[in-house]
């Protein structure tokens, strides 16, 4: 009996050309033998400190799928061939944590088109021309009210009609009257500044409106002419207050002659009130004595209407209160 150590995995190879533990094949030239580690063969007998043989496996025996030999249920290897007798089981793929049934397709291809129909009607309610109409009728009477809201298109801010110009001090009057400030001829607002007392030298000027306004800003006209301009009192710091606003807004003014821009913001203002607290003084010009007075050309409001107006009208016993754009 011919006993080898196999030189691929160490296992104990007895009268086998391949080794049944790996299938590495056994020369007996150069694998050492099991007891002397020499090449070649070493037959011995057996005996009890050899150990039992190793336990082989329950089933009969493996028939080689390569060469069809018959081997131990035990072998990994074909003892004739070398072939792999069996192999490991492959893995199992792991079961999806979310399983995607019918039922739940169903429930996202809806919130899909939900949520598609959702956009369409905000796209369509922001751009549509025609106002929606809302009607509300009172059980027990024949009363109906319509509220129709309009959303308004965006309006280029334009100069602001204005009804009346009043001011405190009224003015010089004439040419130089407070109306002059937003009729748009050529006088001007003057007042005599060295004539107001020390304690209350200030001027007020409120402009009311056609209908209620979106106010955004403020043109301010000094006298074009730079040698009347520095001859005069130039308005310098004032203060502007606006119905519905909470706080009057400091403004200082820049001292220059012509035209100088401002922003002021107002929401549905119906008139505007404009504090003149503090001016430049009246200069020397060209030996020529300054003036007492203080000199404004015009004012003008830019904005644009404000975007609902409401109508109602009753005949008989039927009322209908219509509130649009």
């Amino acid at each position: 009996m011919a006993r080898h150590v196999c030189n691929n995995c160490g296992a104990t190879v007895v009268d086998e050309e391949f080794c049944p533990t790996c299938g590495s094949w056994i020369d007996p030239l150069t694998t050492p033998s099991a007891k002397s580690g020499r090449g070649g063969d070493d037959y011995e007998e057996f005996d009890l400190e050899d150990g039992p043989p190793p336990t082989p496996r329950s089933g009969g025996p493996l028939i080689c799928p390569s060469c069809g030999a018959s081997n131990p249920a035990n072998n990994r290897h074909c003892e004739e061939c070398g072939a792999r007798l069996r192999q490991s089981p492959l893995p199992a793929a792991p079961r999806p944590a979310v399983q995607a049934t019918a039922g739940v397709r169903a429930v996202i291809a809806l919130s899909a088109l939900l949520g598609v129909v959702v956009l369409g009607a905000l796209i369509l309610n922001v751009f549509r021309d025609d106002p929606a109409t809302t009607t509300t009728t009172v059980a027990g009477s024949e009363s109906t009210v319509t509220t129709t809201e309009t959303t308004a298109a965006i309006q280029d801010p334009e100069p602001v009609r204005i009804l009346v110009a009043n001011c405190t001090p009224e003015g010089l009057g004439g040419t130089f009257a407070c109306s002059n400030l937003i009729n748009g001829n050529e006088g001007e607002f003057q007042v005599n500044w060295n004539d107001l007392p020390d304690t209350e030298k200030t001027v007020v000027i409120q402009l009311t409106f056609a209908q209620p306004m979106v106010v955004e800003q403020i043109h301010w006209n000094n006298i074009e002419d730079e040698r009347r301009f520095r001859l005069n009192y130039r308005v310098h710091g004032i203060t502007i207050d606006a119905e519905g606003n909470l706080i009057p807004v400091g403004q200082e003014l820049q001292n220059e002659p012509g035209l100088q821009s401002f922003p002021f913001a107002a929401i549905r203002a119906n008139w505007i009130r404009i504090t003149v607290q503090s001016v430049w003084n009246a200069e020397v010009v060209e030996d020529t004595e300054p003036f007492d007075e203080l000199a404004i050309a015009e004012i003008t409001v830019i904005g644009y209407p404000a975007d609902t107006t409401t109508s109602s009208t009753a005949a008989g016993d039927e009322e209908t209160t219509t509130t649009g754009g």
